[in-house]
This record gives C-alpha cells, sequence and structure tokens, in this order.
C-alpha cells in the first residue's frame, strides 16, 4: 500500500509538472467535506494536493499565469517571446501594482496562501484518520509544516514581509484576514526556523525511488539553510546602508525590515548549511569513472540523483520545448546572454575576462579585459569536435571537428554542458540536425514567429540527447528545487562574510571545482587564484561568479542578485549576444559581433534595454490585495 500510494504522488505529480497551471487540481469543495479523514487514500489525496502549490520554475517561458520567471528575469538568459509576458513587464519598468499582467504575480501570491492554508488545515486534521499508524502520521504532518514553511518562504523571497497567519485555520479569503497587516520580517523568519526543525523532526532522512519529490529531513534543514541566507544578506540585513526600507512600517508601526547590519547572521546560515553538509547524506555526482562533463550531465538529467536534496518530478516538456531548436519540434525561444556564455571559466581553472563585475564590462558590449592566464582568444576559429556531443548521446555520437570560434574552445566542462551555439549538430536520439542557424532566415532563426533564441545561443542544462523530440519524447525531469552544491555554496559565502580565513572555504569550494573539472583554488603547483585566499572582498567576487556558473538556469541568480543588492548594475542596460541580423554563422561574419540583442518587449522584436531601479528590488503588493487588505503596507517605491 505505501508503494501504491507513493506511486500516486509521483504521478499525480507529474501531471501538475506537466501543465502551466496550478489550477489542474481536485476541486477544494470535495477535499473539505466532512468524511476526506475517514480514509487513508482520500487523507493521502488531501496531502498529493498540498504539494501541487509548488511554484512552477521548470516552464520559463511565461505561459499562463502561474509559470516562473526567476530565469528570463535575470541577467542570464533573454526570452523572445511576447511582451504581455509578466518577465518582459518586469525587465522594462512596466509593471506597476495594477499592471494586468502583474496579475501573475498576484495569482502566485494567492495560490500560495491557499496552500498555506491547506497545509494547515491538513496538519489540524490528519490525526483524526482512524487508517493512518502513528508514524506514518508525524510523517504526513510534518510533509505539511514544511510546505507551509516553504510556500512563506516563497513569499519572502518575491515580496519580503508578507501577512503571517501562524496556526491560524484562516482561508486565505476569510474577511477577518483584512484587518491585519504584513508581519515584520524578523517575526516570520524566527518562526519559520523552528518549523523547518520541527519538520526536520517529523520527516524521515531518506526516501524510497518511489518517493522521490516527497519531503525529508535534509530538505527541511537545507530550506532553513536558504531562508537563513536570505536572512543574512544585504537585502534583509542592514540594506548595504541604503536605508530604502527603513521607513516602511506597518498599521502598528513596527518595522518590517532589518535597518541594521548584523554579521552574526551569516554564521546562522552557515551553521545551518553545515547541519546539511553533516548529515553525510548527500554528495556531489563525481563518478570517477567518468567524465567531469559525463557528470555534470548526469546530475542534470538523473531522476534520482544523489546530489539532489528536494525536486518536484515532472514532464520534461516544460523545461524542454524552450531549449530545443524549432528545427527539432521545439520552441527555442529562451537564450543564454553573451555575460553568461563569458562567466564559465577555461579549461585551465582562469576566467577569461577579468572586468566583468566593472562597468566598463557593460553586460558584455564594452571593454573586455582579457586575463592573459586564461589563454582566452575572443577572435578567430579552428577546426573543433564538441565535447558534448561527441561524449554524450548514447548513440548518434558527433565527432566530425567543425569551423568552431576560438572563445568556444579551451573552455571549462560546465561550459560545454550548458552552452549550445549556433553551427553546431544538434542530436535527439538516433537522428541529428546539422548545421543549426541561429540568424536571420537561418533554420532556427528569427523568421516569422517568436520561436527562436534572441541571443543566439540555447541552454544544454537538464536536455537529453537521447530522446527523439521529433517524435514528441519529451522524457521527465526531476527538477532541483534545492541540491547539494548550492548548500555548499551557502556554506562558503556565509563562512566567508565573517571567518574568511576558515579552511573549509576551500575545502567545500574545491569539491565543487573538482567536480566540474577544472584546477582547485590554492597556493600549490597547477592550482589557481592563490592570491584571492582569505581575502574576504576577493573571495566573495570568485565565489559569486562559481554560483553563477554552477547554479545558472536553475532559477537562482534573480535572488542572489537582488539579495546581494547588485541587481541596480547587473540587471540594468544592455542585453547582448550575437549579431542575429546577419546572414550566416561564417567565423568570419558580423554574426558573432557582440551586438546588443532585441530583449522583448510590447512588440516581439522591439529593442528594448532593461531598467532596474531600487523599487524591483522587492515586487509590489498587488492592487487586488490593497483593496482586500485596507491596511497593508506597500512595499518601497511602488
Amino acid at each position: 500500500m505505501k508503494k501504491n500510494i507513493s506511486v500516486i504522488i509521483l504521478m499525480m505529480a507529474l501531471a501538475v509538472c506537466g501543465c502551466d497551471s496550478y489550477l489542474d487540481r481536485q476541486p477544494d469543495d470535495q477535499l473539505t467535506s466532512k468524511n476526506i479523514f475517514d480514509k487513508k487514500t482520500t487523507t493521502m489525496q488531501y496531502l498529493v494536493n498540498v504539494y501541487t502549490y509548488m511554484p512552477n520554475e521548470w516552464s520559463p517561458e511565461g505561459y499562463g499565469s502561474t509559470s516562473c520567471i526567476a530565469i528570463t528575469a535575470s541577467d542570464e538568459a533573454s526570452c523572445a517571446y511576447t511582451g504581455s509576458r509578466f518577465f518582459a513587464l518586469l525587465n522594462h519598468n512596466q509593471l506597476s501594482p495594477l499592471s494586468t499582467h502583474g496579475g501573475y504575480r498576484h495569482a502566485v501570491y494567492k495560490l500560495l496562501y491557499q496552500g498555506i492554508s491547506e497545509a494547515t488545515y491538513f496538519m489540524s486534521k490528519v490525526g483524526e484518520c482512524p487508517q493512518i499508524a502513528e508514524e506514518e502520521r508525524v510523517m504526513w504532518h510534518g510533509e505539511a509544516r514544511f510546505l507551509r514553511a516553504f510556500y512563506y518562504t516563497e513569499l519572502l523571497k518575491w515580496n519580503g514581509p508578507v501577512i503571517w497567519l501562524g496556526d491560524a485555520q484562516s482561508d486565505y479569503s476569510d474577511p477577518d484576514v483584512s484587518k491585519v497587516d504584513r508581519t515584520p520580517w524578523n517575526t516570520i523568519v524566527d518562526w519559520l526556523c523552528d518549523e523547518y526543525d520541527k519538520s526536520a523532526d517529523e520527516l524521515p532522512t531518506t526516501r524510497s525511488p518511489y518517493e522521490v519529490g516527497r519531503a525529508t529531513k535534509g530538505a527541511a534543514l537545507a530550506m532553513k539553510a536558504r531562508l537563513l541566507m536570505f536572512n543574512a544578506s544585504p537585502l534583509f540585513n542592514g540594506q548595504n546602508g541604503t536605508g530604502i526600507y527603513d521607513d516602511i512600517v506597518n498599521k502598528d508601526g513596527d518595522k518590517l525590515f532589518n535597518t541594521e547590519y548584523d554579521e552574526d547572521r551569516w554564521k546562522q546560515a552557515a551553521d545551518a548549511a553545515k547541519a546539511v553538509i553533516d548529515m553525510n547524506l548527500y554528495e556531489l555526482v563525481d563518478d570517477p569513472d567518468a567524465t567531469p562533463l559525463e557528470n555534470i550531465h548526469n546530475a542534470s538529467v538523473s531522476l534520482n540523483s544523489p546530489e539532489n536534496i528536494f525536486t518536484v518530478q515532472c514532464g520534461g516538456r516544460g523545461w524542454r520545448v524552450g531549449e530545443t531548436p524549432v528545427q527539432a519540434s521545439g520552441y527555442g525561444g529562451i537564450g543564454l546572454t553573451q555575460k553568461l556564455v563569458d562567466a564559465f571559466a577555461m579549461d585551465n581553472g582562469y576566467y577569461p575576462i577579468s572586468n566583468m563585475e566593472e562597468e566598463s564590462y557593460d553586460n558584455g558590449a564594452g571593454t573586455i579585459v582579457v586575463d592573459p592566464r586564461s589563454d582566452y582568444v575572443e577572435t578567430g576559429s579552428q577546426k573543433f569536435v564538441n565535447p558534448f556531443f561527441a561524449t554524450i548521446p548514447k548513440s548518434a555520437k558527433v565527432n566530425d571537428a567543425i569551423e568552431t570560434m576560438n572563445m568556444f574552445i579551451g573552455r571549462e566542462p560546465r561550459f560545454y554542458a550548458n552552452v549550445f551555439w549556433s553551427g553546431q549538430t544538434w542530436v535527439m536520439g538516433t537522428n541529428k540536425l546539422t548545421d543549426v542557424q541561429f540568424y536571420k532566415n537561418g533554420n532556427s532563426g528569427p523568421i516569422t514567429s517568436n520561436n527562436y533564441t534572441p541571443t543566439g545561443y540555447l541552454c544544454l542544462k537538464f536536455i537529453d540527447p537521447d530522446l527523439d523530440t521529433k517524435l514528441s519524447k519529451w522524457g521527465n525531469l526531476s527538477w532541483p528545487v534545492i541540491r547539494y552544491a548550492d548548500v555548499l555554496l551557502m556554506y562558503i559565502e556565509a563562512l566567508n562574510e565573517y571567518d574568511p580565513s576558515n579552511p573549509d572555504i576551500l575545502t567545500f569550494w574545491n569539491q565543487i571545482r573538482h567536480r566540474a573539472g577544472v584546477p582547485a583554488i590554492g597556493t600549490d603547483e597547477g592550482e589557481v587564484y592563490p592570491e584571492i585566499i582569505g581575502d574576504k572582498d576577493l573571495q566573495r567576487k570568485y565565489i559569486r561568479r562559481e554560483r553563477m556558473v554552477e547554479l545558472c538556469f536553475e532559477g537562482k541568480r534573480y535572488f542572489d542578485t537582488r539579495r546581494w543588492m547588485i541587481a541596480e548594475k547587473e540587471d540594468n542596460g544592455k542585453v547582448v549576444g550575437c549579431n542575429l541580423n546577419a546572414t550566416n554563422h561564417k567565423a568570419s561574419g558580423e554574426y558573432w559581433r557582440r551586438t546588443s540583442i532585441f530583449d522583448t518587449f510590447g512588440k516581439a522584436g522591439t529593442k528594448s534595454e532593461r531598467v532596474f531601479t531600487k523599487k524591483y528590488y522587492l515586487l509590489p503588493m498587488n492592487q487586488a490585495e490593497l483593496d482586500r487588505v485596507p491596511d497593508l503596507t506597500q512595499n518601497y517605491g511602488w
């Protein structure tokens, strides 16, 4: 029975993930009938329903009202789809509490509160089911508690302090809620940390293969660490002295945000991340019999990776269609920016461009200062075999050397596991598409539709070349809500902020670099960047770069630039890619010239630079919510 119920959970999760709407769920009036908790099966169905409010991060193109836009609204990607999408409004200063499409986030906001309400109701009722053993009751109660805390954490990431209901069994639409206001950040965070701890005590340490996607002790501890990283970061820890949230108070006069910096918060975050590490349960996919490229790829496509701490099991089409060329039956409309392409290291461990964090770089459109230690060459070309398609596909391997720009040669394995550029062969099952063309009038270029990459690049992360998408074979996907590499990076980031000479920084940083197939940071022969060791500012710079590369296209970058309060630089101005107006992608042609691209707003193809002002660090409270809750305090700038 346990196995069968777990299979039901997996199947229902896949069904939800395969859609773009949260609303494909059993109606609430059926779930809250008086006899729902009389039977084990219907009680489990209610718990499954609580899981269905997970944010849809694996469908970033912005269809419907609820798909996540953290990837397409960040500086790592641009999307060709029409400007009515929420991410386009966000990127081009067209969002307001009154925006019609601003209802996108309000829809998610409401649904998260509905998930919170249903989790609370389940927690209060699960003990009434006579068919559930005590051990199982505790576990199911812990799952609902975890999900409730998770949904609150999602609200905090986007909006900052929100309405806190605690254990009150109040529906989102309950009129009594209109009498409350937002609760101070510290109060909510303290409560959530306690909730994650309690759920960790109730949840199992491991799950069977049939239960992948259900909450565990490690998931609770890892999410607590993530919450405390936000709590320690500048946006919620002194605001870098900007004071933009100092005057934001609720109706009782309580300050909603922290106005003073507290270094101890970094230690709290580090301790929380270390608690996950000390479980000795999770590990990076680092098979010594495989190449680093194979390990990186396997970590992204495995449905049960030892690196994954908490995942959503979903149909693969939602993600893969946006990163598959039109010729291979995809949409191919979400492209890596040149900035992300530049961010990857060379295979000797050095990053190619040394001024990426400076104004002169201008998102890749300005001056390019090459680190001579990297051996990077921007211009020219030579014959080259792409190691991804030469090693990863099981059958249709590509071993033909083709003329390739030097900027793509000699890069680290993560580069080839993530970056697909024009002119390569695309593999799908036993079939191949040779010479994929992203330029104007090319076979996958901007012809008549919005189904093309606006940057001239696609992302290979989570792409499985053994699936023939021409035959509608998209497979399944374990979307990594949080994975072990993220925990390691959180740990070293937090350590660096209060103890930059701590040896654990290099120990765990170099675990990630070893799996990535690049030299360690250190002072021994063959190691790199010895000059940064123990220097808080320099280590911070390169830890942030490591996060940008390791966690790219997983929905983390959007929140990182905001919690660090660097988005006014990183998310402003030009978006740079290849020159799609070129008529070919010959190495000597114009296609490879760094070009300020058409970052869609309004009519597809309208050229517009991105605009980020301080108010965009947090999203506005939607006008419908302000009307519903008259005393609700609006965020800064809105």
